[in-house]
């Protein structure tokens, strides 16, 4: 009886003679035993069995193709021009969300800084059930269609949102204008409902990034990462609309500046955008009909086995620490170099956000077509490497006043977004190699409550443990003294030296597309996997969750973790 691990053949697949897909090269996932590959092959590993990725048996890739039947498709063409539509109104719902919410938060709630901040990590919280809804995809299909439907539940749950705060948003101007307090319990729905709306972005987010990962599954071995980069360079473009969009309306987002059209007009303006696309996704986004015999108990007990898989577990490591790890910043400290130099602190952040989605697009593009089929681990150990180096040598060169120009600074800073498009790719490409049919969106909101319940993590603590004034004297930064800079360069080193950390999880990556299978189909099971994970987890949002509640209550607000300085004695 056939593995349910084993990848389909593809009836496309070329497996002549000395054609391996990779350019005449042939590739194993671990040193061929004697027979299993043509002479040239076993001379490439020095004649012996030297490197074992998951165990003695052989992977052999010329057998296989595709890891779904279907085909090959194109992003850009008709029959994908619905998930197009779809990518778009993701990505811009939620960039777009995160742009109003900032000022409506700090405008017309009333809040300290600390109180505003901590609402936003409290309404990005409930993003992290993402893993929840991909099960229940997976599980209930909605009239056959996991994620079309999904995708449109999504679209409506956020769109609805957004416009009843739109409503409020517009009824607090009024009030305003009339010098009247808003009514707390307004207030109160306005949070719930942009958790709501934040809810339905992640909704998006999941069914877009599962079917490109389905479609994607359907590749060839040698083309399996095209659709995956037409993909993330659509959403980079994406961004850089979403960005001008924001700009227009909202403004440069500086402290002290005034949006450019009225928030409640923003928002509505947002709500009607997000749902343009909703037409072309209902008619073009096709997708097979699926229906499951398991009940969602059922699904959940063969996901949580898929968990204690080697390979499984392993990518959900490499991913998790480079989440973590490369997203610790110390932000003062980072601020204070940046109010060393002639005006960087003041560039044009339009400016700075186009800067930074062009350098991404073209590394995803040079993965394409230079590193796709090359080993993992050379390519994504540049990350952390891409991001400290430029880093550490503008801070460096500004700290110690050696060059303090703006454009020299921006230069430099400016090669660190080349690891951003670097770590946009790993949430993504391994994942295609080991995610098992069936359990797609479960695998994928994993991986996307995971890096969301980081990303809250880190940015908890960005006013608490990862704070670089622990190490230097604020109100000496104006003062520009050596010492200061002394003390605020080894506040950044530390910093650069936690990000370095991140190299620890390609230990757990494996090499390249082959590796991978063959620790899918060949690499066992760890028992405590599974556990560890929910562990991890749980861990991460109840310590989330606490400390922003802290922020809230007047006797823990002034704790140093929750983002005070100190409480009286």
């Amino acid at each position: 009886m056939k593995s349910p691990w084993s990848p389909r053949r593809s009836g496309s697949r070329s497996t002549a003679k000395g054609d391996d897909g990779y350019g005449g090269m042939q590739l194993y996932a671990s040193p061929p035993a004697s027979g299993d590959a043509p002479p040239a092959a076993a001379a490439a590993f020095g004649g012996s069995v030297s490197r074992y990725v998951a165990g003695t048996q052989f992977y052999n890739h010329e057998m296989y193709g595709s890891l779904r039947t279907g085909g090959e498709v194109r992003f850009y063409s008709i029959e994908c021009i619905g998930l197009v539509a779809a990518v778009f109104s993701s990505a811009f719902s939620f960039q777009s969300l995160q742009g109003v919410l900032r000022p409506l938060m700090s405008s017309k709630l009333n809040l300290t800084k600390q109180e505003n901040v901590a609402v936003q990590r409290l309404i990005e919280l409930p993003m992290a059930l993402s893993f929840f809804v991909g099960l229940l995809s997976d599980c209930y299909p909605i009239l056959g269609l996991r994620r079309k439907a999904y995708m449109i539940v999504g679209m409506l749950l956020n769109a609805s949102c957004v416009l009843a705060m739109a409503g409020i948003s517009a009824h607090f101007e009024a009030q305003e204008a009339k010098h009247e307090t808003p009514d707390q319990r307004l207030v109160t729905l306005l949070l719930v409902l942009s958790a709501f709306a934040s809810v339905g972005c992640i909704i998006t987010y999941l069914c877009v990034h599962t079917r490109v990962i389905e479609l994607s599954q359907r590749e060839s071995l040698r083309n399996r990462g095209a659709i995956q980069v037409s993909y993330l360079v659509f959403r980079r473009l994406t961004s850089l609309v979403t960005a001008s969009y924001s700009y227009l309306t909202l403004g440069s987002g500086a402290a002290g500046s005034e949006p450019n059209m009225k928030l409640s007009n923003a928002t509505l303006l947002l709500a009607c955008v997000s749902l343009v696309p909703l037409p072309v996704i209902l008619k073009y986004w096709h997708e097979e009909h699926y229906s499951l015999p398991n009940t969602m108990k059922v699904r959940a007990q063969i996901f949580w086995k898929i968990m204690q898989q080697r390979a499984v577990w392993g990518i959900l490591a490499f991913i998790s620490f480079f989440a973590l790890f490369l997203a610790v910043k110390f932000a003062d400290s980072a601020n204070a170099v940046r109010s060393w130099t002639s005006g960087a602190a003041n560039d044009n952040s339009l400016l700075l956000k186009t800067i930074q989605d062009v350098t991404m697009l073209l590394t995803i593009l040079a993965w394409r077509y230079w590193f796709m089929n090359k080993s993992w681990r050379a390519f994504f150990c540049w990350a952390p490497f891409l991001q400290v180096v430029p880093q550490l040598l503008a801070s460096a060169l500004v700290s110690f006043d050696v060059v303090r120009d703006r454009y020299a600074y921006r230069a430099i800073m400016s090669v660190s977004f080349i690891a951003d498009g670097i770590t946009t790719l790993n949430n993504v490409a391994p994942l295609v190699e080991i995610i098992q049919e069936g359990s797609e969106g479960a695998t994928v909101g994993l991986v996307l409550s995971l890096q969301r319940l980081i990303g809250v993590f880190v940015s908890t603590n960005a006013q608490g443990l990862f704070r670089g004034e622990q190490y230097y004297t604020p109100s000496e930064v104006k003062l520009d003294t050596r010492s200061v800079r002394v003390n605020v360069f080894w506040s950044l080193v530390l910093n650069y030296g936690i990000n370095l950390v991140a190299l620890v999880g390609l230990l757990w990556l494996p090499a390249q597309k082959l590796d991978a299978q063959q620790q899918r189909m060949y690499g066992g099971f760890t028992k405590g996997a599974s556990a560890a994970i929910i562990v991890f987890a749980t861990v991460l949002f109840s310590y989330s969750a606490v400390i922003n509640v802290m922020s809230f209550v007047p006797g823990l607000a002034c704790y140093p973790i929750a983002g005070g300085e100190g409480c009286a004695r």
